[in-house]
């Protein structure tokens, strides 16, 4: 006897026992002692089954879904099949393994199947019964060959997008591959809604609406604080290699995890052990020596498939367009799912991931009036003793529970330690016209940060009224301890950004701390912790109210040293029992359509922060409001949305210059600022047409200064360096007939106008709109290897990915590039 899932149940079923068709042609059967009931045949499970011949594929197939099928050995005599990869239910499973063949796998009154030639129309052959269920998608995307889901995890429970009453995009794992997408700001850069900003430290910052995300991600849905306060800013050098999907919301997230701000959250979710065996090798190689290897192989680890494993490899080396930059990549990931009983699953997982770099940072810089100094994109200004060394260890644990048929418990947690040693200069400094030479500004981190994470809660249904609703009820609590080291120095040198010296001398640790304007240890402890509850009440058939809360408790503790002058600092801030709410709307408008509304809120503390009177700063809060319609077609492979939003920020701590208080900047705050960004989204994902994937995403965002401490800042632009009109799009064709070997892809990354405006000189420094192409072709070799030809940049587009000031941080964007990549799958 061995298992199967089906449906979240177990299923048994005899081995499988094939009998050969004899010369006496006496009909031969394959059957099973559990047939398939009606209601469960359309149930969803994912499958890896290697090709081979048809007779082979059905006989693996049936055993792996659970199923009987009786057919006469001769009818699949001479047939071969691909096999099936993804996630189907059985009906849909059996048709597509028989595609091309003539034949349909019938299901019968009594839950079996029977193999038959399918009827033919003159010369189109009709699928018939063998087609009654379109592809249903599950919630793991890895195998469904989708560029959408049929369910999210980001909110707790699962629930398809439709249901959602807020705006989520999902990167799934065909997305991410098929775009070659490694690291989280690549993922980032593609996701519709997004806008990326580097970090002179090598980081990326994401924003959302016109907003920072800062410190909103889960991992498995368990919320952490990385990203807050990081020293890589919001990217921390995450690999993908180990996710199946990522799930990114826009607008405010209070459910989260309670403090936060309002452009959004990130939701990584891991790839775990398979009920089938695979393993899959991919090389690549590419422009600038980039080349990288993967393997990625799991499945059962007991005959009765209890017990399932995971492991990934990958290593990346790469140099950039950018003169001597380079960066090594490792990671290694092992999971185990192990089946305690046939309601429970215990699952555990640990990632290492190291980097090893010589980065070029910093950007370049402008001219005094802020005008461009057109240097070649490969120009960096840096010294080649430029290091950047980062580890990162993670450990994941959750538990799953089926109380009842209703009623289920999650428990999950996370730990993870990053370790980063940095040193590195870059020229810094408007440039006068005939002088040509720039200042040269390094720095030295030794950091070290720490987070726990907990997240536990309890999601069922429950009858009333005549009809079924959903409760959700969860505490989740999370814990950042950061030791960190810095300073910062200007270096006695010049660089002459026309003829630049990589053979700056690299200063001794001991100079930076004696000359340092600024640094020294800082070591901070941040504690949060939440009670919340969803509940989703179908008032009627096609409306459904959802409505929930988060009572927060949040503490941080900074203890700074600054030693350029010897002082000290502490900074503490405290909120207790802050409330952020959450409520929605769907109404069903018929099968496909949902139109809905919703509110959120969140809250960010500033207790650290004093007013002239000594008091401290209330927390800044934001309300996002959002209105729109929302579209499932083809069993939700393919998924739409088109919304309205608005986002309301207010009591922001601006600084108030007219005043003096002990703090490392001298000044005191209040609670002055407040904004509001506001615009309309559309988004279209999955399945449009059969053969074709897409993903394609148009945000027009507007921010704008309510109330501001320098009242002549009203009424402009909040962020200028969020553009107006974002579009992401990017599609895959799967060519028909005799090219059907043959896939293509294409994609355009393209924007409006942004502008910063200078801190120092208040010049305006803009980058014209543009548009970035990038194209793909894949060829299956066979039914084991394929290869594909990505290219990015096609048109060779010269343009800043950022703009900064006339000192430093403008960042060319990178320029025509391909990689070419191989993949085996067993």
């Amino acid at each position: 006897m061995f298992r199967v899932y089906q449906s979240g149940r177990l299923a048994t079923a005899v081995k499988f026992g094939l009998l050969a068709a004899t010369t006496t042609g006496l009909w031969s059967a394959a059957t099973y002692a559990a047939p398939v009931p009606a209601q469960q045949q359309s149930s969803v499970q994912s499958f890896d089954i290697a090709g081979g011949s048809l007779t082979e594929v059905l006989s693996r197939f049936a055993s792996a879904a659970g199923a009987a099928i009786s057919f006469d050995a001769r009818q699949t005599d001479g047939f071969s099949s691909p096999g099936l990869k993804g996630s189907f239910g059985v009906s849909e499973g059996f048709a597509r393994i028989l595609g091309g063949s003539g034949l349909q796998a019938e299901p019968q009154g009594n839950g079996t199947y029977i193999l038959r030639a399918a009827p033919v129309s003159g010369s189109a052959l009709e699928l018939g019964a063998t087609n009654i269920n379109g592809q249903e998608l599950g919630a793991t995307t890895e195998n469904s060959g989708s560029y959408t889901t049929g369910a999210i995890t980001i909110g707790k429970g699962e629930h398809s997008l439709r249901e959602t009453p807020q705006s989520v995009t999902v990167m799934t794992r065909k997305m991410l591959d098929d775009q070659n997408l490694n690291t989280i700001d690549q993922v980032m850069e593609k996701t519709p809604g997004i806008t990326v900003y580097d970090s002179t430290m090598g980081g990326k910052y994401f924003y959302s609406r016109g907003f920072r995300m800062s410190g909103q991600y889960q991992y498995d849905g368990v919320p952490l604080d990385m990203g807050n306060l990081y020293v890589q800013a919001d990217s921390f050098s995450g690999d993908m290699a180990y996710y199946d999907r990522v799930e990114i919301l826009r607008g405010a997230a209070g459910m989260m995890k309670g403090a936060g701000g309002t452009a959004g959250g990130v939701n990584f979710v891991r790839k775990r052990g398979q009920a089938t065996p695979h393993t899959e090798i991919t090389l690549s190689g590419g422009s600038y020596d980039n080349y990288r290897a993967q393997v990625d192989t799991g499945g059962p680890l007991n005959d009765s498939g209890t017990l399932r494993g995971r492991a990934v490899i990958a290593e990346q080396s790469r140099h950039y367009f950018i003169d001597d930059a380079s960066r090594k990549d490792q990671v290694y990931y092992g999971a185990l799912d192990v089946d305690l009983s046939p309601d429970t699953t215990l699952g555990v997982g640990l990632a290492y991931e190291d980097v090893d770099a010589n980065p070029c940072w910093g950007g370049l810089p402008r001219y005094k009036d802020g005008s461009d100094l057109k240097l070649s994109r490969s120009t960096c200004l840096d010294p080649s003793w430029n290091t950047w060394r980062s580890k990162r260890t993670t450990v994941f644990s959750d538990l799953k529970h089926q109380i009842n048929e209703d009623w289920a418990l999650k428990v999950a947690s996370v730990y993870t330690k990053n370790t980063q040693d940095i040193k590195y200069a870059f020229a810094s400094g408007a440039v006068t016209p005939g002088v040509d030479t720039t200042g040269v500004l390094g720095s030295m981190y030794d950091y070290d940060q720490v987070d726990y994470g907990l997240d536990a809660y309890v999601d069922g249904k429950f009858d009333g009224f005549g009809l079924q609703h959903e409760l959700v009820v969860g505490f989740n609590a999370s814990r950042s301890n950061k030791d960190d080291f810095y300073s910062v120095a200007f270096l006695p040198q010049r660089q002459n950004v026309f003829n630049p010296d990589k053979h700056i001398p690299e200063p001794d640790d001991s100079f930076f701390i004696d000359n340092s304007s600024r640094g020294g240890p800082v070591d901070s402890v941040t504690k949060q912790k939440g009670a919340y509850s969803t509940l989703r009440l179908k008032l009627a058939e096609p409306l459904t109210f959802v409505i929930g809360s988060r009572v927060s408790w949040y503490s941080s503790d900074t203890d700074s040293v600054f030693i350029s002058s010897g002082t000290s600092e502490h900074a503490s801030t405290k909120e207790t029992g802050q409330v952020t709410p959450f409520a929605g709307l769907l109404l069903d408008l018929n099968e496909n359509l949902t139109a809905y509304t919703s509110y959120a809120e969140i809250f960010t503390p500033q207790g650290n922060l004093r007013a002239e009177d000594g008091s401290t700063l209330k927390p800044l809060v934001g309300q996002s409001y959002e209105l729109g319609i929302k579209g499932a077609w083809f069993d939700g492979r393919l998924n739409s949305s088109f919304n309205l939003f608005r986002t309301i920020q207010k009591d922001q701590a601006q600084t108030d210059y007219n005043s003096s208080c002990p703090s490392s900047d001298g000044y005191c705050y209040v609670n002055a600022g407040k904004v509001r960004a506001q615009g309309f989204e559309a988004e279209i994902s999955g399945e449009v047409i059969e053969r074709l994937q897409l993903l394609a995403g148009y945000t027009y965002t507007q921010t704008k200064t309510l109330d501001d401490i320098d009242t002549s800042l009203n009424g402009a632009a909040f962020n200028s360096y969020v553009p107006r009109h974002v579009l992401r799009m990017w599609g895959d064709y799967t060519l028909s007939g005799s090219l059907e070997r043959f896939s293509i892809g294409a994609g355009v990354n393209a924007q409006s106008d942004n502008f910063r405006v200078s801190p120092n000189s208040a010049k305006k420094i803009s980058q014209s709109g543009y548009a970035v192409w990038n194209g793909r072709i894949g060829y299956r070799i066979d039914d084991t290897w394929s290869v594909a030809l990505n290219g990015n940049n096609l048109f060779d587009k010269r343009y800043y990915a950022t703009i900064g000031t006339e000192t430093f941080g403008n960042y060319y964007g990178d320029p025509r590039n391909f990689m070419v990549s191989v993949k085996a799958r067993f």
